[in-house]
């Protein structure tokens, strides 16, 4: 059995309470975290194996969270990434398996040892070793033949034939929405390191339409954006967990994604420039975004827009704790098909943010959506359309529930702007 010292940074261990609950509320005896999200969420360490390659990496860092809190939490993780583990998490408990890299210094390698000594590594990973490191994870908390919760609906089909070889008798339970769900209501920290991503957005935004000039394309913005957000990011050590962005601009009649989207005419006068878009600072990825008019704004843009901020304005009215979600889609939906756009429909108005890659994260502000506002929730709210007779539009804010209302994150102004 671990020892009970460090277990847990201490911003952490709020959310290893929190599991440990809901642990005991399934009805399980341990989480274990599979997830780069959830790894993530669990341990706040971001293994660069994981998080950059997770395809490939499914299944080779886990977290395990008994919800016995006399039992310590554990991280599985390669021995290229073990030690830093350790030092960002406070998990005591790191047990590590070997992977392709030597790691040992110059010196001792230079030391001649008996022949065979030294096993030789595998070309990845074994999961043979792999199994026996998680094994005896669960075998030292009296877990092999338990209840344990998991994110099973992502977890490959190969990891879980592997457990069931070696523990047979443990019964793997699906928590994808217990943990989406206790991520969804946010902690201090949480909240601010998505403040931190909400600003260098903005001046990503802001630095991108700075001296546009005809013919510029999306792809042009895209790479502005990018420059704007480096720049901030460089210029502050506030920023100093900015990792990454992404964005997905559009121009003039533009409402496709993705790069190949990206080259086509470039700026004309009254074209719409789209920007939704987002950084990721400590892990938290945000969301948001804005749109701008080159040098004026055609009658048709100006009526679809007008109505879809008015929508984005009831649309956050509605955030406030207690109240259903849904109110918030059934306030925009219906605001837009009484004014003027009678077949315009959408399936959510907004979701929840966090750790995953794909940024959106339930719950959704949807027709459905039952459950009910709490403070420390973190929405995208957003009114977009795709029009390409008017152009691209997205009005999106992130915004805070607070105990009394809420806290809008993003301070660029709504309205449509003309740039020069």
């Amino acid at each position: 059995m671990t020892g009970r010292i460090g277990t847990a940074t201490p911003v952490r261990t709020p959310i290893l309470d929190d599991i440990r609950r809901r642990c005991q509320e399934k009805g399980v005896d341990a989480y274990l975290a599979y997830t780069p999200s959830n790894v993530l969420y669990t341990s706040g360490f971001q293994s660069y194996f994981l998080s950059e390659w997770p395809w490939r990496m499914l299944g080779t860092v886990l977290v395990l969270v008994p919800a016995d809190p006399a039992l310590d939490p554990a991280i599985v993780i390669s021995d290229f990434e073990a030690e830093q583990a350790r030092r960002v998490s406070g998990i005591a408990d790191v047990r590590p398996f070997r992977v392709w890299v030597e790691l040992r210094n110059a010196a001792d390698l230079q030391i001649a040892g008996e022949p065979g000594a030294d096993a030789p590594r595998p070309a990845q990973f074994s999961e043979d070793e792999q199994d026996a490191v998680l094994r005896g994870v669960l075998a030292d908390r009296g877990l092999l033949g338990s209840r344990i919760g998991t994110d099973l609906r992502y977890v490959l089909q190969d990891s879980v034939r592997r457990i069931a070889g070696f523990a047979p008798d443990l019964d793997l339970v699906d928590m994808t929405e217990d943990l989406y769900e206790l991520r969804s209501v946010k902690h201090d920290f949480e909240i601010e390191a998505l403040r931190r991503a909400t600003e260098l957005s903005e001046a990503g935004m802001t630095f991108a339409v700075q001296d546009a000039q005809p013919g510029m394309t999306a792809l042009d913005m895209r790479h502005r954006y990018a420059l704007g957000v480096i720049h901030a990011a460089m210029g502050s050590d506030r920023y100093a967990g900015y990792t990454d962005h992404w964005v997905l601009p559009a121009v003039g009649a533009t409402t496709a994604i993705g790069v190949d989207s990206e080259r086509g005419a470039g700026l004309s006068p009254g074209d719409l420039v789209k920007f939704d878009c987002g950084v990721t600072v400590d892990g938290y990825r945000g969301d948001g975004g804005r749109t701008f008019s080159f040098r004026e704004i055609r009658p048709a843009a100006q009526r679809l827009y007008r109505v879809l901020l008015e929508a984005h304005e009831l649309a956050r009215e509605r955030l406030a704790p207690g109240r259903p979600v849904r109110e918030v889609f059934e306030a925009a939906q219906s605001h837009i098909q009484l004014n003027g756009f009678p077949r315009f429909t959408r399936g959510h108005y907004g979701h929840s943010v966090g750790l995953d890659t794909f940024h959106e994260e339930p719950p959704f502000l949807s027709r459905t959506e039952e459950r009910l506002i709490q403070p420390g929730m973190v929405f995208a709210v957003e009114t977009p359309a795709y029009s390409s007779d008017t152009g691209a539009v997205m009005i999106e804010d992130l915004v805070v529930i607070t105990a009394t209302g809420h806290e809008v994150l993003h301070q660029l102004p709504h309205e449509l702007v003309v740039v020069p």
